[in-house]
């Protein structure tokens, strides 16, 4: 009994969270498998749901030769310790079967026993019953009561509900009501229940693992979500974390109500399925292993794909390791979010003058904030989905079109709810068709209403528990994160402070597109309150105190760079100041840049930032941007480590000088959290490309929105679609983004970064098991790469 429990826990707790989509953040699927091997896990995964998180042999072999060469790839066969040949491997690319052994759920082999095929199959009435229901559930909580309960009342409310659907009958033609009403109305007395039921089944706890996790991945989008309210709940440090346990266990009452009404009317069938159960469980250990040995040639040819990207850029940040920093004073500072479309960029506007210093940093400015719009209940984080806001920003009074916009925000959020919408429209037609021609005319956007309302010059307050921080408060944030930027000691007189977000129209995943760090949101808030903060004269002052002294001269400015027009916006920008010339140019160069991304760009530059502004209007776009596609690295080191090479928006960009970080404070605040969202966004847009059916939300024109933010359907029904939509990474021709795990490099000392990871699990695991490459690059210029042993071997980076 007690290792069936067991086994229940683990499947429940192996499921990544997903963000709602007015919040959406990328998420790596795996995290909460990052303590074992990658090559395990996607093995595992391979069996027990049918979705290998690898492209197929053809797409390796398209790579042959070019990236992928015979050097690259003799390379990953040495590292693998593999006894293949460079012919083995194209041998076997050339004859790999995706023929996995698969673990089959009980739906799916009772479906293979039916004696009609009329009606919907099992799978298919399973899943829709449960993900209708929940759509429901987390639709109007106030019908079920369901505001601040858990998992047991998830579970309670679906049994009251199951038992009275008499639609399952004449759906399958099979009355189960009986069987559902009998069940426990307990998810413990369940659990206990359906365990005397499988386990003798199920073998031992290999089976019964193997049993559970296929479960939950029988409805993963789903389960995701529930992981999120469970991940909710352990910020606030609740007690009840249990959402993803509800699920598991309507999942687990409804196979032991068709496995009992098996065992009871169809006798000869249960029998053989329940053969069929017990042999699975019997051999899963081993079709993992088989598994595993079948995927083997497939991993080689995946880090010779790596591999081929990793050394050019090797070569190139040794070469400028021995680079000055700047040989003058900057006129103007300008401080980027570390996103990766903030790379071509900054190298736009580094290149209108070298009185130029841009700079990377975490998009969220290390703000801790959530936003609160004045009198208004709404509390929105603007921080990463790994950390709860400490600090609320609102405006200190309310603009005068704020009615306007708060008036919009509920018009919006009535129109989503299915039961209220028709009638809204039909009171508010005329109103309705006024803003359905600006948008057709693309006079106006679809900007969220909440975005709106931080649009505003008024001043900010910052609040924690309702009391208003001090002077001495804000003093204490403000210097350590000039401290972290590493420009306490040498501000410019201008200094940008540059968030971003992006402008799509009709899109329910626009917030997948602005900015990660800041909770799915825009940077608006954080770089508005940061500007106040570090402008404030009483603030300044007692900096002092913190061994910071900002020059009379300097002034911080917010600014937003838009990530789909290419436009850098300054607010309370002084008039005729010469580099407003300087965020001109750098903005024209960018899309000029970026315009080989899109098929019929003009080249005059006028109709060039025409066309993509007419892309964030366009409510037919499907690609407004390309987000971050084609990320695969991060670079933490100081500027001049990367300013003179072209990283076609690819990287990551963390600024970092080792001889202002004596105790590697900084260093170690970097590995443990900047690096861990870019390594959750590479493996989103990893898993999105490469197991799509289970990681990606499928086909825009298709979505239909959930529970107003919960996520999307796919047509009418089905899971819940989770992670990013096929044309987000596919262009109609190929993908545009390539599946490689991020290359991190550091340039700071080898034992600092060991000694960092040997005081945090989570960051060596990823390390440790193939989630994620760490290299350094020393003052020699020399690149070092960890291996999953923790040993550091010497590259050969010459080209």
């Amino acid at each position: 009994m007690s290792d069936f429990r067991d086994a229940t826990q683990q499947a429940v707790v192996a499921i990544a969270p997903s963000w709602p989509l007015d919040q959406m953040i990328a998420v790596n699927p795996w995290w909460p498998q990052r303590f074992t091997p990658i090559e395990q896990v996607f093995a595992e995964q391979a069996v027990l749901s049918g979705h290998c998180p690898l492209m197929p042999s053809a797409y390796y072999l398209s790579h042959w030769q070019s990236p992928i060469s015979e050097a690259h790839l003799a390379e990953a066969i040495s590292t693998s310790g593999s006894a293949l040949t460079v012919s083995d491997c194209l041998r076997a690319l050339r004859i790999h079967s995706s023929n996995l052994p698969r673990w089959k759920p009980l739906a799916e082999l009772c479906d293979r026993t039916r004696e009609t095929q009329e009606g919907l199959s099992w799978q298919q009435e399973i899943q829709q019953q449960v993900s209708q229901f929940l759509a429901l559930y987390h639709q109007y909580p106030q019908r079920f009561d369901a505001q601040g309960q858990g998992g047991e009342h998830l579970y309670q409310c679906w049994l009251s509900v199951v038992s009275q659907d008499k639609g399952i009958k004449t759906l399958t033609g099979v009355d189960l009501l009986a069987d559902f009403a009998a069940l426990p109305t307990q998810m413990d007395a369940l659990i206990a229940e359906a365990a005397a039921f499988w386990q003798p089944i199920l073998h031992d706890q290999n089976g019964n693992l193997a049993y559970c996790h296929a479960l939950m991945h029988g409805l993963s989008g789903w389960a995701s979500w529930q992981a999120w309210l469970d991940w909710q709940q352990q910020l606030s440090d609740s007690e009840q974390q249990d959402h993803g346990m509800g699920l598991f266990a309507i999942l687990l009452a409804w196979d032991t109500v068709l496995a009992r009404w098996l065992a009871k009317h169809r006798e000869a069938a249960w029998a053989s399925i329940r053969q069929s159960m017990h042999h699975q469980a019997v051999n899963v250990r081993h079709w993992y292993h088989q598994a595993q040995q079948q995927l083997a040639p497939l991993w080689i040819w995946q880090q010779a794909l790596e591999i081929s990207q990793q050394r050019p850029w090797a070569h190139a940040l040794s070469a400028q390791a021995s680079v000055d920093t700047l040989a003058t004073s900057p006129t103007l500072q300008a401080v980027f979010c570390i996103d990766v479309r903030s790379e071509p960029m900054r190298r736009a506007l580094e290149a209108q003058s070298d009185r130029i210093q841009t700079l990377g940093f975490a998009g969220f400015f290390g703000l801790p904030i959530a936003y609160q719009p004045t009198d208004s209940q709404i509390h929105r984080p603007q921080l990463p989905g790994l950390l709860a806001p400490a600090v609320t920003a609102s405006q200190t009074h309310a603009t005068p079109e704020r009615w306007l916009r708060m008036t919009k925000l509920g018009w919006q959020r009535s129109l989503d709810a299915p039961a209220a919408n028709l009638g809204m429209v039909e009171a508010g037609g005329m109103l309705k068709l006024v803003s359905l021609l600006k948008r057709a005319l693309r006079i106006s956007g679809t900007e969220n209403p909440l975005n709106r309302l931080s649009h505003t010059d008024s001043d900010w307050a910052l609040t924690r528990d309702n009391t208003p921080l001090t002077a001495a408060e804000k003093a204490e944030l403000g210097a350590g994160i000039l401290r972290a930027m590493g420009i306490a000691d040498q501000l410019a007189d201008a200094v940008l402070l540059v968030g971003h977000g992006s402008e799509t129209c009709n899109n329910p995943h626009a917030a997948g597109l602005d900015c990660g760090a800041c909770g799915g949101q825009t940077g608006e808030v954080n770089v508005r309150v940061l500007a106040q903060l570090l402008n404030d004269a009483d603030v300044r002052d007692a900096m002092v105190q913190q061994g910071v002294t900002i020059p009379a001269s300097t002034r911080f400015y917010a600014a937003m760079h838009n990530t789909t027009t290419d436009a850098l916006d300054v607010f309370h920008a002084p008039e005729h100041a010469q580099w407003q010339t300087w965020l001109a140019a750098a903005s024209e160069q960018a899309r000029a840049t970026r315009a080989n991304q899109f098929d019929q760009t003009p080249t005059q530059p006028s109709k060039l930032k025409r066309f993509f502004a007419t892309r964030a209007k366009d409510w037919a776009q499907m690609r407004p941007e390309w987000g971050l596609c084609d990320n695969a690295a991060l670079i933490v080191g100081p500027r001049t480590l990367s300013r003179q090479i072209n990283l076609q928006g690819r990287s990551f960009l963390h600024d970092y000088d080792m001889h202002k970080d004596s105790d590697f404070s900084q260093l170690e605040t970097i590995l443990t959290a900047p690096m861990v969202v870019t390594n959750w966004i590479n493996l989103q847009y990893f898993a999105s490309v490469t197991a799509p059916e289970k990681f990606g939300s499928g086909n825009k024109l298709l979505h239909n929105i959930v529970g107003g933010h919960i996520g999307v359907f796919e047509g009418n029904g089905g899971d819940l679609r989770i992670g990013l939509s096929h044309q987000s990474v596919h262009d109609g021709r190929r993908y545009r983004h390539q599946p490689v795990r991020l290359s991190v490099f550091i340039a700071a000392p080898r034992e600092a970064i060991d000694s960092i990871l040997a005081r945090h699990d989570d960051i060596a695991a990823l390390a440790n098991h193939g989630w994620l490459y760490l290299m350094q690059i020393d003052a020699q210029g020399a690149v070092w790469q960890r291996d999953r042993s923790g040993q550091w071997y010497h590259l050969n980076v010459a080209k």
